[in-house]
């Protein structure tokens, strides 16, 4: 073991002394850390808003006024209890607006938060939801009857529902804009792992080819086989510490900017999470994406292990992370197209498991159970559990591919 030990840090120190790799993780990082920041798309323009008395205020508001709104003036909520009165205080702004006035962009009620009080904006931005907040579990029967019973069997409806009966209720309010740009970047950044991952270990066997080193590193039987396992071990471990510092830049900068406002609250209260049925809160949600992303980074290491090991290539190897993401991404552009194709049984199993349903916050939603062995798994154990098996499966093929090499000797 301690020459296993040793042989893993020379392998550490081989990968990461490669200036590739290092250029690879800042640029991946400083690119979704550019990416980070809450977009809010406001010009300067003017606003203007009609009281209930008549009196008309109208005034020009700049870009960084109404940014500043729209982070600051939902944190003016922040710990309230969302019940009645809640949504009732957001509702009143209504009252307080001449009855002409509508709801757009620069008048209305949106006008009155810029221009007047923006305390109730947060409150006022959910009203649509009222009901799903305040009576969630009956929303979720009615989901269940309307659609969801369709593609769900009873079991994985009862699953659902004791997790729906152990989020906590009633929900107090927190801003989540911040956790809510987390989790589209997070998803985003899961798309692209598979380059970042091949950039930096392409050449974890494909060096030893080029160099011709197999007939020395085969010389002692003992040796190869520590140092088949330094290298699989050395190249799983900097494929998930390349994706935890893309990942913890990313969250270091969101922290920065916003602070940890939004991170303590229910998860639900998080943009395209309303459906979300496990009781957590929303850094628990980013615990868990960041938990399949470094697990996918993983499944993309020994994936282009293989091809390194087996070809010989790194260039072979990059151009497999390459067609990883280009897969993905023409799949996503061609899905309406192959809309008869993608609902064959088999099809739909397999696209279960791919990483743009899986290593993004959607698979925190509502989704069919699968079974191993008779045990039922959610969409986030069993993802976890099929790329962990299928990153052993291909740590097998490079053991193969490594005793083929041994009786070679190229």
């Amino acid at each position: 073991m301690k020459n296993l030990g040793t042989l893993f840090g020379y392998e550490m120190k081989k990968l990461w002394k490669r200036p590739m790799t290092w250029i690879a993780v800042l640029i991946f990082s400083a690119g979704m850390v550019y990416y980070a920041p809450i977009p809010f798309y406001h010009y300067d323009d003017t606003f203007t808003v009609v009281l209930a008395d008549g009196q008309t205020i109208s005034r020009q508001v700049t870009v960084e006024e109404q940014d500043r709104v729209s982070i600051e003036a939902p944190r003016l909520l922040s710990g309230q209890v969302m019940d009645e009165e809640f949504f009732q205080r957001a509702q009143d702004i209504r009252s307080k607006l001449a009855s002409t006035e509508l709801d757009t962009n620069l008048t209305g009620a949106y006008a009155y938060f810029q221009l007047v009080d923006p305390t109730y904006l947060g409150a006022y931005q959910l009203l649509g939801l009222k009901d799903n907040y305040l009576h969630r579990l009956d929303r979720f029967r009615e989901n269940v009857e309307s659609s969801w019973e369709n593609h769900l069997t009873e079991e994985e409806i009862s699953y659902w529902e004791r997790m729906e009966e152990q989020i906590q209720q009633p929900f107090i309010y927190e801003p989540t804009d911040a956790p809510n740009r987390l989790f589209d970047v997070l998803g985003t950044m899961g798309i692209f792992i598979p380059v970042l991952v091949a950039l930096c270990v392409c050449d974890l066997f494909s060096q030893e080819h080029r160099a011709r080193t197999y007939p020395q590193i085969f010389a002692s039987r003992q040796g190869r086989k520590y140092l088949f396992l330094a290298k699989l071990l050395a190249g799983g471990a900097t494929s998930m510490l390349a994706a935890a510092i893309a990942v913890g830049a990313v969250i270091g900068s969101s922290l920065i900017r916003y602070g940890t406002w939004g991170w303590g609250a229910a998860i639900q209260l998080c943009r395209y999470m309303l459906s979300c049925s496990f009781p957590i809160t929303a850094w628990q949600g980013i615990l868990i994406l960041t938990g399949m992303i470094l697990v996918y980074a993983l499944l993309c290491g020994a994936l282009i292990s293989v091809v390194s090991l087996w070809s010989g290539s790194g260039v072979a190897a990059l151009a497999v992370g390459a067609a990883l993401v280009g897969g993905q991404m023409l799949l996503v552009r061609m899905m309406s197209a192959l809309d008869a194709f993608l609902t064959l049984p088999v099809v739909t199993a397999a696209l279960y498991y791919l990483p743009m349903g899986l290593v993004n916050a959607a698979a925190l939603n509502v989704r069919p159970l699968k079974y191993f062995f008779g045990l039922p798994l959610n969409p986030i154990q069993a993802g976890m559990l099929v790329y962990l098996t299928v990153s052993a499966a291909l740590a097998a093929v490079c053991w193969l591919g490594w005793r083929r090499r041994a009786v070679s000797g190229v």
